[in-house]
């Protein structure tokens, strides 16, 4: 008889003990296939790294800019408890094509592409179950539904019009990747500035069970980075260090603080307050 290695033995127990305890973890999460391997991916990460090049700021021609001078937008505010909306805040919304939606002035347009591109691929209409909501409507929704459904005011992104929770004829909730519709739509959403934002495998950072039919507009080429890399929106501004400059593709991001910001010469410059104090500056060469 062949004698067993010995010291196999206890590697193979263990393997199995961690793939049981995996296998047990993803039939509680229940995640669509579309985030089985960010929640895999999460429960060995720790601080999360992304692929964006790192550039000196000796290398780039930079002009100097007071930020008074400078017209903001809110694309990148990160909105939850820890960074609730000042109460003073008031977003620059719109209806979207008559239809009584009310939504960010910011994403409407990207929302109507992406609208057109489910049908025309998919042949399915898609559906705005809420959008924006005032304070008042927050405050009301929170003491309906609870803390453990609902955020209070102010801690809610649809208080900017940035957010839409979307559904397909038959298809809502957590039903909507249930349907080719919806694939699509999480598939595709990031080519559009749009994220799912609160991710099967963000629960531990965003404080929020999995919500697939909850997207929020960031804007290109941020949902593209958010999504490729497996991450949240509060992993993405963190790792963002004030006064660094990244390249990605034909665009150079920053965030910045203080009252004055370094901007990049011949780009178009996007800046986004960031809820936290500083701004994030989105240059796309010309």
């Amino acid at each position: 008889m062949k004698k067993r290695n010995s010291a196999v033995t206890p590697f193979v127990t263990v393997l199995t003990i961690v793939l049981i305890l995996l296998a047990a973890l993803v039939a509680i999460i229940k995640p669509d296939k579309f985030n089985i391997a960010g929640q895999v991916t999460a429960l060995f990460r720790g601080r999360v790294e992304y692929n964006l090049d790192e550039v000196p700021a000796d290398e780039l021609t930079l002009k100097s800019v007071d930020v008074d001078a400078v017209k903001t937008i809110n694309t990148l505010m990160l909105i939850n408890k820890d960074h609730p909306l000042d109460q003073y805040f008031e977003p620059s919304i719109c209806e979207y094509k008559d239809s009584g939606v009310m939504m960010s002035t910011a994403s409407v347009d990207s929302y109507a592409a992406l609208s057109k591109a489910v049908m025309d691929n998919c042949g399915e209409p898609l559906y705005v179950m809420s959008s924006y909501r005032t304070p008042e409507e927050q405050q009301e929704l929170y003491e309906e539904q609870g803390s453990n459904e609902a955020l209070p005011p102010h801690c809610s992104e649809h208080e900017t019009g940035l957010a839409q929770d979307l559904y397909f004829s038959g298809f809502a909730g957590k039903s909507i990747n249930n349907c080719p519709a919806g694939k699509y739509l999480t598939e595709h959403a990031p080519e559009y500035g749009f994220i799912v934002r609160y991710p099967s495998f963000g629960r531990m950072v965003t404080g929020i069970n999995y919500e697939p039919w909850h997207f929020r507009y960031v804007g290109l080429p941020h949902a593209q980075i958010i999504t490729a890399n497996g991450l949240t929106l509060e992993e993405y501004i963190e790792g963002l260090e004030y006064g660094s400059f990244y390249a990605y593709e034909d665009y150079i991001i920053s965030r910045q603080k203080g009252d004055s910001l370094l901007l990049p010469e011949n780009c178009t410059c996007d800046i986004s307050l960031d809820n936290c104090g500083g701004y994030i500056i989105t240059a796309k060469k010309q």
